[in-house]
C-alpha cells in the first residue's frame, strides 16, 4: 500500500483534469491508489484512494470506460495520510479515504479505463487517476477485506482480551476467517456480522452486506512482548489470503487483567414497574414474587482464572452507588422456575464470541430486582436513579458494568392490578452506523397496545406489533402467549434526519388501564453522506 509520501511527489504521481477553475497544487489533492496502472483484475476489483480539500468532499464517482458506475464510499479513516500530512488541518479532512469496487464480470476480458470524479463542497470537479487495466474473468481472485481492529499504527498495543476485527469478501462466498499469532492458527473469527458500510462500497456484491468478522483473543495465552498477527481469509474454494498484518505488544498485569463484561437488560432510560402496595417486612433480597419483578442480566468474564488466581468471584447490583443485591444470596426459586440473583448461568452467545475464554459457556448473570419492595420498603424514591453492575475477582480486582457512570433508568410504582409493558431494543445497538432505510427491531409485552418510537424527542410513528419471538416466550414463560408475538418492528428512513449522532427512544402502550412504559433508548449514528 501507498505510504508516507511527500506533497510534490503525490501530486507528481496524480493524475488530475480540472473541470472547473480552480488551482489543484493549492486547493485539492488527491490519489488513486488502486487498481494500480495496468493491473491484471478479476472478480471484484477494489477502487481505493484518498482525497483532501479545504472546504471538504461531496462526492466521488467511479467511471469505468468513461460511463458512471456508481459513488464510492467516503470518510474513511487514514491515519498514515494523517500522519504525513500534519498540516492538513479542519475536521474536512480528517477521514479522507474513500473505498468501492466493481465486478470485473460485468465488462468483456481485456482493456478498460478507470478513475473517479470527485465533487467538493464549493462546486469544484476533479477527474483523477485514469489508468488502464486489464480484465481476465478465467482468473479465480482470492479473498479480500481489511482488518480495522487492532488499527495501523506501527505497534498496537494490547492487554486481557481484545478484539480483532473487520471485513472480508470474495465472490464465491468466505468459508473461515482465521487469526493467526507468529505465523500460527490462534482462533477463528465469527464471520457474517452486518455490515451496510462494506455494501455500499461494494454494491455489485450483495453478501458484503453480512462481511463482518469478529475473533475475542486472550492475551494471557501469549508471552508479555511483541508478536506478529496475520489475519487469513478462505473462500470456499479453499483459496485464501491475508488480508491484514499487524504487529502487537502484550502486556499483563494484575491491574489490567480485571474482569469484563456487559450490562443486557435493562437499557438506558428504561421506566422500571414496581408493585408499591406492600407494607410488609423488610427482607433481605428485597423481592416479592407477586410484585412486578425487573430482570437485569448481562454477562462477566475474568482472564486472571489463566493462573488459577482468579475467575469471576462476585456480582453486585448497585443503585445510586449502593449494593442491592449480590450473587452471594444465589438460589433456585420455584416461583420463578430460575437461579436468581446468581452469577456462572448459561451464555452460549458469550461462549461463540470468546471461545478460548475460561468459562464463557456460563458466564452470565441474573438479577431479579423488586422495585415496588425497594420503593415500599427500602425507601428509594420514585423518579431517576443510576443502575451498574460491579463485578469482582478472586484477586479483589473488580469493575462496572457498562461503566463507571452506569445506566439512567426511572423507578415508577403501578398501584392496583394495572401491569405495564416492559421490553427491549435489538437493533439499533448503541452507536450503530445506518443509513438509508433501516428496520429497527425489538419486542414489548404483556398486554401490548401500541409501541411508539421518538427519534431525539419526536415522535416518528408506531412500529409494527405481533412478530414471531419464541425466544422471548422461553425467556418469560408466565406470558406463554403474548411473549410469542411480542416482536415489534420500525421502518425508519434515515434520509429524513441529518447525519450525525440521534437518539431512539421506544415506548409502548399497554391495552390495560392505558398505562405507558418507556422500554429504553439507544444512540445510533446516521451516515447518508455516502448514499
Amino acid at each position: 500500500m501507498w505510504r508516507m509520501v511527500t506533497r510534490g511527489l503525490v501530486l507528481g504521481l496524480m493524475i488530475v483534469s480540472l473541470v472547473s477553475t480552480a488551482s489543484a497544487q493549492t486547493e485539492f489533492i488527491a490519489f488513486l491508489e488502486k487498481p494500480v496502472p495496468d493491473e491484471t483484475v478479476s472478480g471484484m476489483v477494489l477502487v481505493q484512494g484518498w482525497a483532501v480539500d479545504p472546504v471538504g468532499i461531496s462526492r466521488i464517482d467511479l467511471i469505468v470506460d468513461g460511463q458512471f458506475v456508481h459513488s464510492a464510499n467516503l470518510s474513511l479513516p487514514r491515519t498514515d495520510i494523517i500522519d504525513s500530512h500534519p498540516d492538513w488541518g479542519g475536521t474536512q479532512n480528517r477521514l479522507p479515504g474513500f473505498q468501492t469496487g466493481f465486478s470485473a464480470a460485468r465488462y468483456s476480458n481485456g482493456t478498460h479505463t478507470v478513475m473517479v470524479r470527485i465533487f467538493t463542497e464549493d462546486n469544484q470537479v476533479y477527474e483523477v487517476g485514469q489508468r488502464t487495466v486489464f480484465i481476465d474473468n478465467t482468473i479465480n481472485q482470492p479473498p479480500f477485506g481489511f482488518v480495522e481492529n487492532p488499527g495501523t499504527t506501527a505497534v498496537y498495543d494490547v492487554n486481557g482480551s481484545f478484539p480483532v476485527s473487520g471485513w472480508a469478501a470474495d465472490v464465491d462466498g468466505i468459508a473461515r476467517i482465521d487469526v493467526q499469532i507468529d505465523n500460527l492458527s490462534t482462533q477463528a473469527a465469527v464471520y457474517g456480522d452486518p455490515r451496510p458500510d462494506v455494501q455500499n462500497s461494494f454494491p455489485d456484491l450483495p453478501s458484503t452486506l453480512y462481511s463482518g468478522f469478529l475473533a475475542q483473543l486472550d492475551s494471557s495465552r501469549l508471552t508479555d512482548g511483541v508478536h506478529s498477527l496475520n489475519v487469513r481469509a478462505t473462500d470456499r474454494n479453499g483459496l485464501s489470503r491475508v488480508i491484514g498484518r499487524r504487529t502487537i505488544q502484550v502486556f499483563n498485569s494484575e491491574n489490567n487483567l480485571r474482569p469484563f463484561g456487559s450490562l443486557d437488560q435493562p437499557q438506558r432510560d428504561a421506566v422500571l414497574y414496581g408493585d408499591c402496595g406492600d407494607t410488609g417486612p423488610v427482607v433481605s433480597p428485597l423481592i416479592d414474587p407477586e410484585n412486578r419483578i425487573t430482570p437485569v442480566r448481562g454477562w462477566a468474564l475474568d482472564l486472571g482464572t489463566r493462573e488459577d488466581t482468579g475467575r469471576v468471584a462476585y456480582a453486585e447490583l448497585m443503585i445510586d452507588g449502593v449494593q442491592w443485591y449480590s450473587t452471594d444470596d444465589c438460589r433456585f426459586d420455584s416461583t420463578f422456575g430460575a437461579y436468581v440473583d446468581c452469577y456462572g448461568l448459561p451464555r452460549p452467545d458469550v461462549a461463540k464470541y470468546y471461545p478460548t475464554h475460561p468459562d464463557s459457556p456460563r458466564a452470565g448473570y441474573f438479577f431479579a430486582m423488586d422495585v415496588g419492595s425497594l420503593v415500599s420498603l427500602a425507601g428509594l424514591r420514585e423518579g431517576p436513579h443510576v443502575l451498574k453492575v460491579r463485578v469482582g475477582d478472586q484477586e479483589q480486582t473488580f469493575s462496572e458494568l457498562p461503566g463507571t457512570a452506569g445506566i439512567p433508568v426511572f423507578f415508577s410504582c403501578i398501584r392496583g392490578s394495572l401491569f405495564a409493558p416492559f421490553g427491549y431494543i435489538d437493533f439499533p445497538h448503541n452507536f450503530d452506523h445506518v443509513k438509508g432505510t433501516v428496520q429497527f427491531l425489538g419486542w414489548a409485552l404483556p398486554q401490548v397496545q401500541t409501541v411508539e418510537i421518538s427519534i431525539d424527542g419526536v415522535v416518528a410513528g408506531l412500529a409494527e406489533y405481533g412478530f414471531l419471538r419464541t425466544d422471548v416466550q422461553a425467556a418469560y414463560p408466565t406470558f406463554t402467549s403474548a411473549a410469542l408475538r411480542s416482536g415489534w418492528r420500525f421502518n425508519m428512513d434515515t434520509t429524513q434526519l441529518s447525519d450525525g449522532r440521534h437518539r431512539m427512544t421506544v415506548t409502548a402502550l399497554s391495552t390495560s388501564g392505558g398505562q405507558r412504559a418507556e422500554i429504553g433508548s439507544v444512540d445510533f449514528y446516521v451516515d447518508n453522506a455516502n448514499q
